[in-house]
């Protein structure tokens, strides 16, 4: 059904709460012009209770793959994290003009937090339309590890249904590799590594989490359909 339905009905049916229908992983083509034919899948189909980023919350969709390359920022820098990158500019511009009307008008803005590097001294908040997925939103043992203490934003979302139904932990991450124009490839997460300056987290070529922040890694980005919950922000503007 989620493949057949138009964005309209889809979103017709989240706002109401009628989506028994869709299921976790399903999967839709989108059209994004220039970018050539995606495939995006139902991420996230329950709904937060303690969480204070949205991004894992209520009807979340995903693409399955890679659109495009992008360094995270021109420089070497994670100053400003995720709010005051390059690339969150180009992902909420670039990338979201480039998707067709009708799912544009059916995207919900929503509330991001993500975490600091270690020239910044705060976790970020920002209200965004496409948004990049964050460590404990794919890894379900991601707080357990050594490497959650380089995650300030740690405790703010939740682990996504898909990747918890395919049991996607830091020692079992097949799961998290996604294809650029049919080979494995790495591909950005929203979260500054806050031991560095220079840093922000990716998903490895095999599924397992690494960092930099000048290369130029791939962009999959996640958005959000407008529930029938309550929802903190529903501005047109992902400023």
């Amino acid at each position: 059904e989620f493949q057949k339905d138009d964005w309209s009905t889809i979103a017709s049916n989240v706002k109401t709460g009628n989506t028994d229908k869709y299921k976790v992983g399903d999967t839709k083509e989108v059209d994004l012009g220039s970018f050539g034919t995606h495939i995006v899948r139902i991420a996230n189909k329950s709904e937060c209770t303690t969480e204070t980023s949205e991004t894992a919350c209520g009807f979340v969709v995903e693409f399955t793959d890679i659109i495009t390359e992008q360094q995270f920022n021109s420089g070497n820098t994670n100053v400003g994290g995720w709010k005051n990158s390059e690339l969150r500019t180009y992902i909420n511009n670039t990338i979201y003009n480039s998707l067709p009307s009708d799912l544009q008008s059916v995207i919900t803005t929503s509330k991001v937090i993500s975490s600091h590097g270690k020239s910044d001294s705060a976790n970020f908040e920002t209200q965004d339309k496409l948004y990049l997925l964050s460590s404990e939103e794919i890894y379900e043992d991601f707080a357990s590890t050594t490497n959650a203490k380089y995650d300030t934003a740690l405790g703010t979302s939740k682990q996504l249904d898909y990747y918890k139904s395919q049991g996607i932990t830091t020692t079992s991450y097949a799961g998290a590799i996604k294809q650029y124009n049919g080979s494995n490839h790495v591909w950005w997460l929203r979260s500054a590594h806050s031991d560095f300056a220079d840093e922000f987290v990716y998903i490895h070529y095999y599924g397992y989490w690494s960092s930099r922040a000048y290369h130029l890694n791939g962009i999959s980005p996640a958005f959000r359909l407008q529930g029938s919950g309550p929802v903190s922000f529903s501005e047109d503007s992902w400023q």
